[in-house]
């Protein structure tokens, strides 16, 4: 019997999974235990969670995979490491990181001081978009299909097409260091503010409220745009000097040189809002121009007319629309976590089924994270010190809870929901969650002022009832991981001002009754009151990691103004003056 733990280690988003019995048993983010959102490092405690989850020794573990590999792309590493960083900096990071990334063995024997590892351990290193793709890939369900990976950077490659079967993923075509769309996405959402890393989200959001203008100065960053070749005048990443931090909390030096203000007209560095919008509409619309072109180009290949969409660039949920409505592919893919903690699972599905030869089940269920008994909850809201200023109601009937709670949401109180396993990937479905009245037309006002205190452009999106789709949305697509935004029929729009963006889209989740029956039945019973079978849902945190304990849970409600909160069969609601 093999059992591998998949990990993202020494990168952004660090994670860890298990396959077990041929099944993905369990994976967690890092950042969800340490609380430090996107930490780098080696994922010791989701490697514990692992193991502790279906009672496994770290002895027991037969093989380890991770989503790099050193000798991928390796003379072109040589070749440009020699050239360009024998001196300064910049060759010390790409050392260090490289120790840490081969040393898997001695890290976890290390840090696992009280056992060792099976000395016939194997040790798996999988290519970054190799392990991207087969994130994508073997969940997809296709018997064969095109792969397209676009990332930052990934073992010197940003861009990967594949030919994907169940016997074989090949990369039949690449895009190399130092070019890349990833790259060009993330430089722009630093230089109009979103400093920290992994803020495209916000630059997303902002796009819809710009105004065309800006194309044309913005594509000569690219010295030629259909080979997505950048004009490294305006680069920094490949400086000697420059470094991207991936050890604790991820950050890189500012992205851009000064070239780019002179280009856009930008004194002091200063931009104002209207600025602000107009170069995000700018830069959203031309990574869409490129990534439409790849798309299309890839879709005269008669070797498969289905698509699987991965790497961190997947998760552009407007770009992934357009691909939809061109059609250039019969069917398209997105898995739950198509980002860099994903690598981890993607690592192991390639080492089980290409290398073992051993086809992984489970794959559609992105809930697959720490899931917590009543009676720890009880535990929990027994110790803690605040619990007189609470009315806490037990219910072994989580049906009547919910129905409880659909009542709730209707009369526009604002919940917590905590239930069953948490989900994996950035994205909360429902289960590590926050749900709300999206027929209130002060919702989002609500939720900003109450909980989420983020920019007032962002949107917050529909989960909808998977069999109601059609007419709401004009379609019944799959959309279970909020991957594509959607437009929501014109009809309707009034009827949900608060999860209707600007554009008249929302980032629809689809709830399907087999893969999540408490949040399907919620919004059922939300229906049958509002004549709506959408709930508003964004994620259970404040501005911090999406909550992973009960602990993180209560915390946030004590610091927040929600209304009640749901952990498990506990019911627990503000008492009033």
């Amino acid at each position: 019997m093999s059992i591998i733990i998949g990990l993202n280690s020494f990168h952004a988003d660090s994670s860890a999974c298990l396959i077990k019995n041929n099944e993905v048993k369990f994976g967690v983010e890092e950042e969800r235990i340490n609380r430090i959102k996107h930490w780098a490092g080696f994922p010791k405690e989701s490697i514990k969670l692992c193991l502790s989850s279906e009672n496994i020794n770290l002895n027991e573990i037969s093989d380890i995979c991770i989503n790099t590999n050193p000798i991928s792309n390796l003379d072109k590493k040589i070749f440009y490491f020699l050239k360009n960083y024998t001196f300064g900096k910049k060759k010390f990071e790409i050392i260090k990181r490289l120790k840490n990334k081969i040393s898997l063995r001695e890290n976890f024997n290390r840090l696992f001081e009280s056992q060792r590892l099976n000395k016939n351990v194997k040790i798996h290193f999988i290519d970054h978009h190799l392990a991207h793709i087969s994130s994508s890939f073997f969940a997809s369900g296709f018997e064969n299909s095109i792969g397209l990976s676009i990332d930052g950077f990934g073992d010197f490659c940003s861009i990967a097409v594949a030919r994907c079967n169940k016997e074989n993923i090949k990369i039949i075509k690449k895009v190399y260091f130092p070019n890349s769309l990833g790259v060009f996405y993330e430089a722009f959402t630093q230089l109009i503010g979103f400093k920290n890393y992994g803020d495209e989200y916000k630059m997303m959001g902002l796009s819809n409220y710009g105004e065309s203008g800006l194309e044309k100065k913005i594509e000569k960053v690219f010295e030629k745009l259909e080979d997505i070749r950048l004009n490294l005048n305006f680069f920094n990443h490949t400086s000697n000097n420059f470094e991207y931090k991936f050890q604790g909390t991820p950050n890189q030096n500012f992205i851009f040189t000064e070239k780019i203000f002179e280009l856009l007209e930008i004194k002091n560095r200063v931009i104002n809002d209207e600025k602000k919008a107009n170069i995000a509409f700018a830069a959203q619309k031309i990574y869409e121009k490129i990534f439409l072109k790849i798309c299309n180009d890839i879709s005269h290949d008669s070797f498969s007319n289905n698509l699987v969409l991965s790497g961190g660039c997947a998760l552009n949920s407007l770009a992934n629309k357009r691909l939809h409505d061109n059609g250039y592919f019969k069917n398209i893919f997105v898995p739950y976590a198509p980002g860099d903690a994903g690598g981890a699972i993607g690592s192991a599905l390639y080492t089980s089924n290409l290398i073992l030869k051993n086809k992984v089940y489970n794959l559609k269920s992105p809930y697959i994270g720490p899931n917590y008994s009543n009676d720890y909850v009880k535990n929990m809201l027994e110790n803690d010190h605040d619990q007189n200023k609470f009315k806490i109601t037990f219910n072994k009937n989580k049906d009547e809870l919910l129905k409880i709670l659909a009542q709730k949401i209707f009369n526009n109180s604002v919940v917590g929901l905590f239930n069953g396993k948490m989900e994996f990937g950035a994205r909360a479905l429902g289960n590590r969650s926050i749900v709300a009245n999206p027929c209130s037309t002060n919702m989002k006002e609500i939720l900003n002022s109450k909980i989420k205190k983020r920019e007032k452009f962002r949107p917050f999106a529909p989960a909808i009832l998977e069999d109601q789709k059609k007419d709401w949305f004009n379609n019944m697509r799959e959309n279970f991981y909020m991957s594509s935004v959607e437009l929501i029929n014109t009809n309707k729009r009034h009827l949900i001002p608060a999860v209707t963006h600007i554009d008249g889209t929302g980032r629809v989740q689809t709830v399907n009754k087999k893969m999540n029956s408490d949040f399907y039945n919620l919004i059922y019973y939300f229906s049958k009151i509002s004549k709506v079978p959408i709930l508003l849902n964004t994620s259970f945190n404040e501005n911090e990691p999406i909550v992973m304990k009960p602990e993180h849970a209560l915390n946030c409600f004590k610091r927040t103004k929600m209304d009640c909160l749901l952990i498990e069969n506990y019911l627990i609601e503000r008492l009033k003056n």
